[in-house]
């Protein structure tokens, strides 16, 4: 009888190798999303007292305001080079994101400024 040769299996071993990790990027990165969430805040704000006061001056053309407000959030994308912040920097989960930030909290201003502390 012949011996069977015993075939030597080697075994595949893996081993995870983290990818390259650019701290600096990464920081500047985040610096640049949230200088746009802060610019997009006050603007918010500012268009929230601006909506304010045309909806007190033009009486009850709620309407226009409210228009006024929807327009500041689609106009994002062109006041931040503006302001300093490219195009690039931003990522479009990250404007979705401040677009919405911007309609919550300009309509947040915006009721509040009508309630009765503000208003005679």
């Amino acid at each position: 009888m012949a011996k069977k040769r015993k075939k030597e299996e080697k075994e595949e071993t893996y081993e995870w190798v983290p990818p390259e990790f650019n701290e600096k990027e990464f920081l500047e990165k985040d610096l640049r999303s949230t200088k746009s969430l802060m610019v997009t805040a006050v603007l918010a704000v500012l268009f929230g007292i601006l909506a304010f006061g045309l909806g007190t001056l033009l009486g009850d053309l709620q309407l226009a305001a409210i228009l006024l407000l929807f327009v500041g959030a689609a106009s994002l994308k062109r006041i931040y080079p503006l302001l300093g912040i490219k195009e690039s920097d931003i990522d479009k989960k990250v404007l979705a994101g401040n677009i919405a930030l911007f309609i919550l909290l300009s309509l947040g201003v915006w009721i509040m400024l009508m309630n009765e502390p503000f208003t005679a």
